[in-house]
């Protein structure tokens, strides 16, 4: 009896052995899944066509119209997903808050036309296309003002970027650096991350009225 079990065990372990690979096999290919999608459909269109009072000659032109419906269709369907898998992939990894631009004073935040579709571009998730330049500068007119960057991204990130978490602050950081000049020059890296810190402990502080951020929003909206 043991060796029966151990039998009968042995190949029950085959199969879900073999189940799993075959599964994982289809995961990384469109056209197995198809070929496969096309094998389960190919016995359904059998019965059905069998019992049809036609002619066989007639029964075969319905099968093959039937599995050239389901080929499109599934073939369709795959192309369709793919294509939505790489435009995800090419898409930024923040969740943005998108608006229209068109419709707000934007001159008055010293963004240009192109700045604006850039910034469209931005908060649908999208690469710009040039970087923005932020032109509004600290009090002191010597540098670009980081405050009024973190403030526009706070707008437009979903849930927005008050003490947000380890992994979306690097996300953050390099999303600014890639579409952002400060006043024709690149972001620094160095002054993104003081600067960020800086504001975030301002934006907490009930006293403290951080004027980029009344601005930005005076403008736009708050989220």
């Amino acid at each position: 009896m043991k060796n029966i079990i151990d039998y009968f065990g042995r190949l029950f372990f085959k199969f879900i052995k073999g189940r799993e690979k075959f599964f994982i096999s289809l995961q990384k290919s469109r056209s197995k899944q198809i070929v496969f999608l096309l094998s389960c459909l190919s016995p359904i269109a059998l019965l059905l066509v069998f019992f049809l009072p036609v002619s066989l000659y007639t029964r075969l032109w319905i099968f093959l119209g039937y599995m050239l419906i389901a080929f499109l269709t599934i073939l369709i369907t795959a192309i369709y997903f793919r294509g939505k898998e790489m435009y995800a992939s090419y898409k930024h990894e923040l969740e943005m808050v998108s608006t229209n631009f068109y419709k707000k004073e934007y001159t008055k935040l010293h963004f240009t036309n192109e700045d604006i579709d850039n910034l469209s571009l931005l908060t649908e998730g999208l690469e710009v296309k040039n970087k923005i330049n932020n032109l509004n500068m600290v009090k002191n007119g010597k540098a670009a003002n980081y405050f009024f960057v973190f403030s526009i991204m706070h707008r437009f990130v979903k849930g927005g970027i008050l003490d947000i978490e380890t992994n979306k602050r690097r996300i953050l950081f390099d999303l600014i650096e890639k579409s952002f000049l400060m006043n024709g020059k690149n972001v620094n890296p160095d002054t993104l991350t003081s600067s960020f810190s800086r504001w975030n402990s301002d934006m907490k502080r009930p006293e403290k009225v951080v004027l980029e951020y009344e601005k930005v929003t005076d403008i736009l909206g708050k989220q």
